[in-house]
């Protein structure tokens, strides 16, 4: 859904959010795992996605959990899909975080369903505003914000549960108060404060079409800053520390409670639907027919839109994804307009009377033409457009088909490069890229990063216990499995991202201008593909995979970004394998690098006129001490830097940094930097009339000075330290306070 709810931090939606085809493609995994999976990442699946397999899955849950008001999700899921999926989404976040409080069974019991049912007076929302494809006006803000009456008032007529009532009426209230607020701090429902947090939490972190998904930690920072003023200041310190430490927040003893709920302790269970109801396509049109048109679909080279005859987006495929920079779930079950791809001729926009998609909807007629469309970043792309009508077995159309071909010479050229040098960048055995390939593509996109501020992601990964695959079954069973490992990445990567073996059963992924929830998505539709594939090689038994992602930020090198991702491919087998996690606060924050070089003011302290042997600069994190430890940790780890001495509060490394045309390959092109840092935790007052003093921020002062009397030169050391500085703000999820000389 595109709408801001009242209660989300300025610029995110709190009651909406994933599409329908993110929750589940799965095969008949049980449902306890299968699950597990979808709330832990929310994977992307398929453009066009065979819907009933996730109501079946839903269903279930829905069934043992709410029993007769089953009826009542099913409904929000029938209005609108995406919103159901968030509401799951956020029970199974409530549920984790219960179980971590120690909460009572009633207590526990009363958030879960409350969480799954907070939606649910979205169904009294009309379906031009929760189905509009953009952000609201004020006045369509103001009737959504109405949706947590209007669900008390649905439920009130099955539920004699005042508390529960409560809770999801005081869900969208400020911790801080607000005019219109009855209630504010603590006595604001505790269930509350914890719902408004992880609904936000997985706004944030769900694709929109006014913006992509924002990374966990990027989230978890924005949480943090509202805390004090939107949410409850202790309760968003210990979301985060949940989220740090179990990013996994759907724990599958969650699942197997829910699962195991006793059917017929409720006398209302008798009303519950049964699980399989509605429709399944795959009866309705064929298995392997629907699973041919999937592959086509997702496929294909040129951009692919389905809409039905109301004019709603029930398909959006990844080549119109990697076009576009908009992902299908930020689309899906939108109504469609010229606008949401800014589709515009020679004339200027197309108005909806000019539309092609418009004109072939109601002249069941094919339409032809050249456009351009703008993508996210402001970027204009020529296309070539071709809008075909979709027959139904009766008079009318079912939909049209929108085919939109990129046109612009600069694909066309990459395409041409990409095929000359294939062969001398190849693995021999895999067919995918060699470890030289990703070396140079690595430092370009790093490099583009540097100077047009444009992002990519990493994921790296590895076969589980391959070793044990050689010892029982032979190398040459080791080498069908990486052969079949490869081939499963390489189809399910997007066209332009590189797929390589980075060395024995090690390989990477690098996706230009993918951000980190998008990547991670990508990852965990990969390991489901591994998971579920038999190998004859090792009698017809699958292999399992575990994944790394991140993505690239301010101040990263070729090194840091690649350490970063293998650091959290190690954290994924630490915690079992067979998973995916993701580290970093990913890109698109407006003080990056590029974009700081071209201020002046807040590198001040650089001018000439500063002394390039002494810096000094002071970052604001708002996380508490501890947790800001565990982020330089990481930094450390992932810049290969020196601990020289460490005292309470301060911290002395030493830290080389590259620069220059050779980048990392030369011992010339380095500069050595000597860097203290020093933490102090400050706390302030928060809540109501600040009374409350419980949130901290804390203080990280660098000092930094080239560690040689010959590395002063001035431009070489100026940009070193910028890379340093950004990159030490990436990792704290801060704010640079003040420059100093």
């Amino acid at each position: 859904m595109s709408s801001i709810d009242a209660n989300a931090p300025t610029g995110f939606s709190t009651g909406s959010s994933i599409d329908a085809t993110t929750s589940i493609h799965r095969g008949s995994h049980d449902v306890a795992k299968l699950l597990a999976d979808l709330a832990a990442v929310a994977p992307q699946a398929h453009p066009v996605q065979n819907q009933s397999v996730e109501s079946k899955h839903e269903n279930q849950l829905a069934v043992v959990r709410l029993g007769m008001a089953t009826s009542l999700y099913s409904s929000l899921r029938a209005k609108h899909p995406p919103t159901a999926s968030h509401s799951l989404r956020v029970a199974l976040v409530c549920a984790a975080w219960c179980d971590r409080l120690n909460f009572g069974q009633e207590e526990r019991d009363r958030l879960e369903v409350a969480a799954f049912l907070h939606d649910i007076g979205k169904i009294g929302i009309p379906d031009q505003i929760l189905r509009k494809p953009g952000k609201l006006t004020l006045e369509e803000q103001l009737t959504v914000s109405l949706s947590p009456q209007l669900g008390c008032e649905i439920l009130r007529g099955c539920c004699n549960d005042e508390e529960l009532l409560e809770v999801i009426l005081h869900a969208p209230s400020w911790f801080s108060g607000r005019r219109d607020q009855l209630k504010s701090g603590d006595a604001i429902p505790k269930g509350s404060r914890m719902l408004a947090v992880a609904d936000a939490f997985d706004a944030m972190t769900t694709d929109h079409v006014y913006r992509p998904a924002m990374s966990r930690e990027a989230a978890m920072s924005q949480l943090l800053n509202n805390s004090g003023t939107q949410f409850d200041p202790e309760l968003v310190q210990d979301f985060c520390a949940m989220m740090q430490h179990e990013p996994e927040l759907a724990h599958r003893h969650v699942l197997s409670r829910w699962l195991e709920f006793p059917a017929g302790q409720s006398a209302d269970s008798r009303w519950a639907i049964q699980p399989n109801a509605g429709i399944d396509n795959e009866s309705t049109l064929g298995k392997d027919q629907w699973r041919f048109h999937e592959s086509l679909l997702g496929n294909m080279n040129d951009g692919v839109i389905y809409v039905d005859r109301n004019g709603t987006i029930q398909g959006w495929n990844y080549s119109l994804e990697k076009l576009t920079g908009i992902a299908p779930g930020a689309v899906l079950t939108s109504s469609w307009s010229p606008g949401l791809l800014g589709l515009s001729d020679d004339e200027g926009d197309v108005a909806d009377a000019q539309c092609p998609v418009r004109r072939c909807l109601a002249n069941a007629s094919h339409v032809s033409g050249r456009y351009s469309i703008r993508r996210h970043d402001g970027i204009t792309i020529p296309i070539r457009v071709h809008v075909a009508p979709v027959a139904a077995g009766q008079p009318g159309l079912c939909g049209v088909i929108f085919i939109a071909q990129d046109a612009s010479q600069q694909r066309n050229l990459e395409e041409r490069v990409e095929e000359l040098h294939q062969q001398a960048t190849q693995d021999p055995l895999t067919r995918v890229a060699n470890r030289a390939a990703f070396d140079i593509r690595v430092e370009e996109l790093v490099k583009r990063r540097v100077d047009s501020g444009s992002s990519f992601s990493l994921i790296i990964c590895d076969i589980d216990h391959f070793k044990r695959v050689n010892d029982v079954h032979g190398h040459l069973a080791g080498d069908d499995a990486l052969v079949s490992f490869a081939t499963i990445l390489s189809a399910n990567s997007r066209e332009g991202d590189l797929v390589s073996r980075y060395g024995g059963e090690e390989f990477v992924i690098l996706s230009p201008d993918c951000d980190i929830a998008t990547a991670t998505r990508r990852a965990e539709i990969m390991r489901f593909a591994v998971e579920s594939t038999p190998l004859p090689a090792i009698g017809n038994h699958p292999i399992t995979a575990s994944f790394g992602v991140t993505e690239v930020q301010a101040g990263d090198s070729p090194d840091s970004v690649l350490a970063r991702a293998d650091r959290a491919l190690l954290q994924a087998k630490d915690k079992g394998r067979n998973r995916v996690i993701q580290l970093g606060i990913g890109g698109g924050d407006d003080t990056d690098l590029a974009t700081t070089k071209r201020r002046r003011g807040l590198w001040s302290w650089f001018d000439s006129s500063a002394d390039p042997t002494n810096m000094t600069v002071e970052i604001i994190t708002p996380v508490p001490v501890n947790f800001a430890i565990e982020k330089l940790r990481g930094f450390i780890a992932d810049h290969k830097a020196e601990i020289v001495s460490v005292s309470e509060g301060n911290l002395q490394i030493r830290q080389n940094v590259y620069f220059g045309p050779s980048g990392r390959r030369s011992v010339d092109s380095q500069i050595s930097f000597s860097v203290r840092l020093m933490l102090t935790e400050k706390a302030f007052a928060t809540g109501p009339d600040n009374r409350r003093v419980n949130q901290v921020q804390t203080l990280v002062k660098v000092e930094m000075m080239p560690t040689r009397s010959r590395d002063r030169r001035r431009q070489e050391v100026t940009s070193c330290a910028q890379q340093i500085i950004m990159s030490l703000k990436s990792y704290l999820m801060g704010r640079i306070e003040t420059e100093l000389v």
